[in-house]
């Protein structure tokens, strides 16, 4: 993993402990990176419980003309004092 992806992957995980969840406008917009279901990928493969919570995106009219995701972290890996 190059040292960007580990830097934005830090700022994604960051914001999502201080406000508990993150869209793609919001990390491209405040940890700079454009790829943020790669970087919750691999923080889910760390161990962090994130889920993807599917928001319609509604006309005027009330129809739903499309949606985008929220990811939203639910827990933290454990770690294990034992080493």
């Amino acid at each position: 993993m190059s040292t960007r992806t580990e830097t934005q992957e830090k700022a994604v995980l960051r914001y999502l402990l201080q406000h508990g969840s993150i869209t793609a406008v919001e990390a491209y917009n405040l940890c700079g990176t454009m790829r943020l279901a790669s970087r919750v990928f691999n923080l889910k493969e760390e161990g962090y419980d994130i889920y993807t919570e599917r928001v319609p995106i509604l006309d005027d009219n009330g129809k739903e003309v499309g949606h985008y995701g929220r990811y939203h972290l639910r827990g933290v890996p454990m770690v294990n004092e034992n080493g």
